[in-house]
């Protein structure tokens, strides 16, 4: 009897635990905002500056996922593409210079628009330092006034060094960021070593590998990047 009491009250501390992690990942526990006029919005294609063709689609796919969860009701990414392509000609985030949020949002059909930046998306291999970065911006316009009414971006990045030489690019990579003062700030979430170049070599190059077949590029440093952007994002007015 005292084991089975036992069991019950580790399997309830669980599910606290697991209850409270995914609290933490969603955000804070808010309410919808009546007085949010903005309903209805479309994540809109990001501008790339990096050299990855697919990876802004990944991001904006991976941020459109969670707009949901701030009570908007958001306009499907393939129809919103559909849209812009064949009434303005559109197809990459950086076309949407062409338009205004007004257009947009009356041939979207939206209260709002999201655009994004996607700045940095790579992994740099050189074994002595391994680094994983991304970054990015984002802002809601409103398609009624063309009025910004949140912006929020951040670079995040993850580094395996190798041995005293790794520590030393890694202290000159941060000299080198402080000094440039950058619009969107990076924030490690972290920094492991290993004692061989060969291990680290090796352990990126897998890594990356295996990140590819599975296609999921990036994948902790995207989620950590948009979960600490889109914390700031005001809640919409749609209740569940």
């Amino acid at each position: 009897m005292k084991k089975n009491n036992r069991y019950h009250i580790l399997l309830c501390i669980s599910l606290v635990a697991v209850i409270s992690l995914s609290a933490c990942a969603m955000g804070p526990l808010r309410k919808a905002d009546p007085n949010n006029p903005i309903k209805t919005v479309a994540v809109l294609p990001m501008v790339n500056q990096t050299n990855d063709v697919e990876a802004p689609q990944y991001v904006r796919a991976e941020f459109d996922k969670r707009i949901p969860n701030y009570f908007y009701s958001n306009k499907p990414m393939k129809d919103t593409d559909q849209l812009l392509k064949d009434q303005m000609g559109v197809t990459l985030g950086a076309q949407l210079d062409m338009t205004t949020p007004q257009k947009l949002g009356e041939l979207l059909g939206v209260d709002g628009v999201i655009y994004g930046t996607l700045m940095n998306f790579d992994t740099q291999i050189t074994g002595f330092l391994n680094v994983k970065k991304v970054r990015a911006k984002f802002k809601l316009v409103n398609t009624k006034t063309g009025e910004t009414v949140w912006q929020n971006g951040i670079g995040i990045k993850s580094e395996t060094k190798a041995g005293g030489i790794g520590s030393a690019l890694s202290l000159a990579g941060g000299i080198k960021e402080a000094t440039q003062k950058e619009e969107i700030p990076w924030v490690t979430i972290e920094s492991k070593s290993q004692e061989s170049f060969g291990g680290a070599l090796l352990g990126a190059v897998a890594d990356k590998a295996v990140s590819k077949v599975l296609k999921a590029p990036l994948k902790v440093e995207t989620n950590e990047m948009l979960n600490r952007v889109i914390i700031t994002l005001p809640v919409g007015p749609v209740s569940r």
